[in-house]
C-alpha cells in the first residue's frame, strides 16, 4: 500500500511543472548561471585570464553540495516540499485521496517523494557546480586539479548528510502544512527556523568543544559531521560528536513525522 501511494504521488509531482522547476531545478541552474555570469564579468572587467591559477574541482563541488542548505537554495527546497506536502490542502483534494489509502501511508509517502526529488536536486547540484567550474577554468584560462581519490567517499558523505539535513525540514514542513493547513505558512516557517537554527549554530560553533545543547540543533550536529567527514583521514576529530549528532538528526527526522502523522490522522478533512 505504501508503495502505492509513493508511485502515486511520485506521478502527480512528475505532472505539476511548476513545482518541479521551482522547488528543485531552478537552484542549481540559477547558481550555474551566476557563475558562470560573475567569471565572464570579470573577465570582460579586467581583460585579462589568469595564468598559473590553479581551481580546485573536488573544493568546489563539496562547497556547491554544502550550500543547499543555505538560505537562497532552500526556500525553493522548501517550496517544493510546501507544494508536495500542503498543496492538498490549497487544492481541496484531501477527501479524495484519503479513501484511497491510509493517512499515514499517504503523508509518508508525500515525504519519500520529496527526498527523491531533494537527492535528484543536489545531483543535479553538483553537475552544474562541475560544468560552473571547468567553464570558468576555461574562461579565466585556470588549471584544473582534479581532486583526489579519497574525494569520492567525502562527496557522498556530505551528500548524505545534506540530503539529512533537508528531510528534516521536509518533516518539519509536513506538521506546519497539517497543523496551519497552509503552503505559505509551511514555506515561511521552515525558513524561518531554517535562518534562527543557522545563527545558533554559528554562535556555538565559538565554543571550544561540542556540548549535547549545541549538538540538539539540527544545523550545529550537521557541522559537525561534515567536520568529521571532510576532513582529511589523519586531522579527523573525535568519531562519537559525529556520531551522535547523527543519531540526533535520525531523532528529529522521526519526531517530526511521527506528529506529523499523528495530527494528521485526527483531523477533519470533510472541508479538504
Amino acid at each position: 500500500m505504501l508503495a502505492d501511494a509513493y508511485a502515486a504521488e511520485r506521478f502527480r509531482l512528475l505532472r505539476d511543472r511548476a513545482a518541479l522547476f521551482w522547488g528543485f531545478v531552478f537552484a542549481p541552474l540559477a547558481g550555474l548561471a551566476m557563475s558562470v555570469g560573475g567569471d565572464l564579468f570579470m573577465h570582460r572587467v579586467f581583460h585579462r585570464a589568469l595564468p598559473g591559477a590553479q581551481l580546485d574541482l573536488g573544493g568546489k563541488l563539496l562547497s556547491a553540495v554544502s550550500g543547499a542548505t543555505s538560505p537562497f537554495v532552500a526556500l525553493f527546497l522548501l517550496i517544493g516540499a510546501a507544494a508536495i506536502l500542503a498543496g492538498d490542502y490549497r487544492w481541496e483534494t484531501w477527501r479524495l485521496i484519503t479513501p484511497r489509502n491510509g493517512r499515514g501511508r499517504i503523508l509518508l509517502a508525500k515525504l519519500l517523494v520529496f527526498g527523491e526529488a531533494a537527492a535528484w536536486s543536489l545531483g543535479l547540484m553538483a553537475v552544474c557546480a562541475l560544468l560552473a567550474g571547468l567553464v570558468g577554468a576555461m574562461i579565466n584560462g585556470m588549471t584544473v586539479v582534479a581532486p583526489g581519490g579519497a574525494f569520492i567517499g567525502r562527496l557522498a558523505g556530505a551528500l548524505v548528510i545534506v540530503w539529512l539535513q533537508l528531510m528534516i525540514f521536509g518533516a518539519l514542513v509536513a506538521c506546519v502544512a497539517v497543523a496551519a493547513r497552509s503552503t505559505l505558512g509551511a514555506v515561511v516557517a521552515g525558513v524561518l527556523v531554517l535562518i534562527g537554527q543557522s545563527i545558533a549554530a554559528s554562535m556555538h560553533g565559538l565554543d571550544p568543544a561540542p556540548s549535547l545543547k549545541a549538538l540538539l540543533l539540527p544545523a550545529y550536529a550537521a557541522d559537525q559531521m561534515r567536520a568529521f567527514v571532510l576532513a582529511p583521514a589523519g586531522l579527523r576529530p573525535d568519531g562519537q560528536t559525529a556520531a551522535l549528532g547523527l543519531l540526533i538528526s535520525l531523532a528529529w527526522l522521526a519526531g517530526l513525522m511521527a506528529a506529523a502523522v499523528t495530527l494528521f490522522r485526527r483531523q477533519d478533512l470533510t472541508r479538504e
